[in-house]
């Protein structure tokens, strides 16, 4: 009996090294996990305080609204793809006041992108190279976040993960006691111009 109990401790002895094998072959071709990068850090360059005489078709939400967000996410940006991705893997983030501003280098290539991550039930605006966003807002990076209140833009953010940029709230721009309220230092994100 004692033999036969050595055997069979000695095969399954064998089987854990066999599986803790397969475990780290495993893990050597999947590689680690992505990390998410929750960071945001303000664009400094963004015109804070402006508000556009019109908004283009697809964005005339964020001018009616009580605060609103625009996510310019640029068709030639990693980051921008991975943001769309986000959002077509959970729908519950394109909730509220929320429109992309999609800058590209043609039409053509905007409704491709909006229709590869599933993004038509967002309200959007294709911005051709760019134009608008810079002219109105100061804003060439993406994927970069504009925040709104009553039409009026409070913080341009450059930001990597929806959920984290949609947890923000701007500070207020009025002043007191002198002084004006201002973001806190954070790590600068990966951006890309659009």
């Amino acid at each position: 009996m004692s033999y036969l109990f050595g055997f069979v401790a000695l095969l399954l002895a064998g089987a854990i090294v066999v599986l803790f094998a397969m475990l780290g072959e495993l893990s050597s071709r999947v590689g680690p996990a992505a990390t998410v990068d929750r960071s945001v850090t303000e664009l400094s360059e963004a015109l804070i305080g402006r508000s556009p005489d019109v908004w283009p078709d697809g964005l005339s939400v964020l001018g009616d609204a009580e605060e609103g967000l625009a996510l310019v996410l640029s068709t030639a940006c990693g980051s921008c793809k991975t943001v769309a991705e986000q959002l077509r893997s959970r729908p519950e983030l394109a909730s509220g006041n929320l429109a992309l501003v999609i800058s590209t280098s043609d039409a053509a290539g905007a409704d491709q992108f909006v229709k590869q991550f599933n993004l038509e039930r967002i309200p959007r605006y294709v911005d051709v190279d760019g134009d608008w966003v810079t002219a109105e807002f100061g804003v060439q990076v993406s994927p970069t976040a504009l925040m709104f209140r009553r039409g009026q833009l409070t913080a341009a953010l450059v930001f990597a993960d929806v959920e984290t940029v949609r947890a923000v709230r701007p500070p207020e721009r009025q002043e007191a006691n002198g002084q004006e309220e201002t973001w806190q230092d954070t790590p600068m994100t990966t951006g890309r111009r659009v």
